[in-house]
């Protein structure tokens, strides 16, 4: 009985650590991307090759899926330091690309929404700690709803850019859908936990945790920040 408590404290002082962890290297990826944007708004030059060379911004898109491919398929392979340094280059990237809110958002409407969807995040994230019940089986439907979403979202903006009632529907159901997947992806930061005892992987585990949940916020608030536009 008392062994049993002890390895049950052991598992969860393991789990909290590791959960310390990943919230620290995400938050550090976030101010990344905060300190990158506001620079690259003040680069009138880069400015507007984001904005007007289609080759630049298509260019910039292919290489940020390109290292997300690369943390998730060899993450457990890297060493922690290599893991480390190109999920901090993705946010980097991250904060390039979305330099343009601070041209067609005023800085109050930029820090109010990321104040909101702060606040989205953590309801979201502690909604996937306490809950009970396992929701590993949900990951297909939730992959399946985001694919949709995905294809509808940009096939809407670039064919029905003025479809108003289209754009705030998906807009709309783009939050939910990543408030949806914050709290599956924060369940599965335990699973992913179980797999720390006697593995020298967890610092890979730390990046495959971060990034699920970097790129949940980073979504929620540019899906926000587009809901506050009139």
């Amino acid at each position: 009985m008392a062994q049993a408590a002890t390895m049950q404290t052991t598992a969860q002082v393991r789990f909290n650590r590791f959960l310390a962890l990943v919230y620290l290297v995400m938050a550090v990826g976030l101010g990344i991307t905060a300190l990158t944007s506001t620079w690259v708004s003040t680069n009138e030059a880069l400015m507007k090759r984001i904005l007007f060379d289609p080759w630049f911004a298509w260019g910039l898109f292919i290489l940020q899926m390109i290292v997300v491919f690369v943390l998730s398929a060899a993450v457990l392979r890297m060493s922690p330091i290599a893991a480390l340094v190109l999920f901090l280059f993705y946010s980097a990237l991250t904060g390039v690309a979305i330099s343009a809110i601070f041209i067609f958002y005023s800085q109050e409407t930029i820090y109010r929404t990321f104040w909101v969807a702060a606040g989205m995040f953590l309801l979201s994230s502690i909604l996937g700690l306490v809950i009970k019940r396992d929701l590993s089986g949900a990951a297909r439907f939730l992959i399946m709803v985001f694919l949709g979403w995905f294809f509808a979202y940009f096939f809407a903006m670039i064919f029905f850019p003025g479809a108003t009632g289209v754009n705030q529907t998906l807009t709309i159901g783009g939050i939910l859908l990543f408030a949806g997947l914050t709290v599956w992806d924060t369940q599965r930061l335990k699973q992913l936990s179980t797999q720390l005892e006697g593995r020298k992987s967890m610092g890979g585990l730390i990046i495959i945790g971060a990034l699920s949940l970097y790129l949940d916020f980073i979504n929620l608030f540019l899906l926000l920040l587009r809901a506050s536009r009139r």
